[in-house]
């Protein structure tokens, strides 16, 4: 099933195209420990497209039971999940 958009993950210019792009090619992948009523939150970290280095990073509110998944947050790559990726290294991949 395909994902629902937020408009807060367009904030900061990442395109559907490469929000997409890096999830399916993510070379990071991790639950985080985020309180939610249902479901949990996956951080992807994944290149912009093929042609680059640059990587962004993605957040998508998840459901077990059927339900699409949600996209909420994507930009380039920062500090924070630079670190938290460091300090948890291999994540699901």
């Amino acid at each position: 099933m395909a994902p629902r958009w937020e408009p807060s993950s367009e904030k900061h210019g990442v395109s559907r195209q490469d929000q997409t792009f890096a999830i399916m090619h993510a070379n990071f992948v991790h639950e985080l420990d985020e309180p939610v009523k249902e479901g949990r939150i996956v951080l992807y970290i994944g290149p912009e497209h093929a042609q680059t280095d640059r990587e962004i990073e993605i957040l998508v509110h998840e459901f077990g039971d059927g339900r699409e998944s949600s996209i909420f947050h994507a930009m380039p790559l920062g500090p924070k999940f630079s670190r938290f990726r460091e300090e948890h290294p291999g994540g699901w991949k």
